[in-house]
């Protein structure tokens, strides 16, 4: 078996969503030293780098990522790579026109838009599915969508997480080296934090390839 990482190291003060005004550190509370090891503080958000959304996050009354059992962060993926490489805006529902999704769990989404990952650029404007998309998504029988983006929405959008939210799914947003994967046969791990009553989590996203 191999692994391949999927996750964005997480640095403290690195670009996080515009006008996030929690604080972003890695805090070092101790040093090695005579009778003293290494310890450490996060600072975070639930929403930082790449990141599960549970439906909780958009539908009130909804599951959070303490109330989905582990299975649903855990399956058969494949890849959608829209070609041309797409501008911003929003993706078309005929990306899956084609796409063999019986048996498959995720739907990953690789519009290269990880290239602009920790400048700027990333934040200010990216490719997030249109509401026929996401209707597409929602109907085929997914635990999850995940893509190399911010948001499955533009900056004020919702439509996106509404569909997907009230379909169950959840959303794995800011994936990273969706390039390095096979089109399918291979499996996705991205497990949240068990955190209470929360509607997001920093992940490790995996790609398990036999």
């Amino acid at each position: 078996m191999r692994l391949i990482d999927l996750s964005h190291t997480i640095v403290t003060d690195m670009p996080q969503w515009p006008g996030e005004r929690l604080p972003l550190r890695i805090v070092r509370t101790a040093e090695h030293g005579r009778d003293i090891c290494r310890a450490s503080r996060l600072e975070l958000g639930c929403h930082v780098g790449t990141h599960v959304d549970a439906p909780q996050h958009f539908l009130a009354g909804a599951g959070g990522v303490d109330d989905l059992p582990l299975e649903r962060f855990a399956g058969a993926a494949v890849v959608v790579r829209p070609l041309p490489a797409p501008t911003p805006g929003p993706l078309p529902a005929t990306l899956l026109d084609g796409v063999d999704l019986a048996g498959i769990d995720f739907v990953l989404l690789d519009t290269g838009w990880s290239r602009h990952w920790g400048q700027p650029r990333y934040y200010e404007e990216w490719p997030y599915l249109s509401a026929g998309l996401a209707t597409r998504l929602a109907g085929a029988g997914l635990k999850g969508v995940g893509l190399d983006t911010p948001s499955l929405d533009d900056f004020m959008g919702r439509a996106a997480h509404d569909i997907c939210a009230a379909a169950g799914l959840v959303n794995l947003e800011n994936l990273a080296n969706l390039t390095a994967l096979p089109g399918r046969g291979f499996r996705l791990l991205a497990l949240p934090l068990k955190l209470a009553d929360t509607e997001a989590s920093p992940v490790r996203a995996a790609a398990l390839l036999d």
